[in-house]
């Protein structure tokens, strides 16, 4: 496995791990979305990226392209809604309590993962379709 595919792996994880977190602090602050977000949180936010993992394996260039546009679409629907649309999960909005500090910090922490995992995207993407085989150029 190259680089690429390793930084892949580990966004995807880590970004699963960081919105399980994020989530529980919703629950706690009783910041709950209305059932079309549910939707797109759950088939975008949190399947899209692992859907993608198993199919890294067999077609780098289409995991690449799918965790290119899930994260871009969960950081469009997520950073608005964080840190520019007044709302319920508004940063500037969140009372303060204890899961508070978690809520703010898991925000920012999910932005960046996305950010990080669409340049990988993008990068993995190019390199698989520049040499879709996936193994490295033979000199000739």
């Amino acid at each position: 496995m190259n680089r690429l595919g390793a930084y892949f792996i580990s966004l995807v994880f880590a970004h699963l791990g960081v919105v399980l977190v994020h989530t529980t602090a919703h629950l706690a602050l009783q910041i709950l979305p209305a059932p079309p977000d549910t939707a797109f949180i759950l088939g975008v936010i949190l399947i899209g990226p692992v859907a993608a993992l198993p199919i890294l394996r067999f077609n780098p260039s289409l995991a690449s392209a799918l965790l290119t546009v899930v994260m871009a679409a969960a950081f469009a629907y997520g950073f608005p809604g964080h840190f520019l649309i007044a709302g319920p999960d508004q940063m500037a909005i969140v009372g303060s309590n204890g899961w508070t500090l978690v809520f703010v910090a898991t925000a920012v922490g999910i932005g960046i993962l996305e950010l990080a995992s669409i340049a990988v995207g993008i990068a993995l993407f190019g390199r698989s379709v520049r040499n879709p085989s996936g193994h490295p150029a033979r000199p000739r």
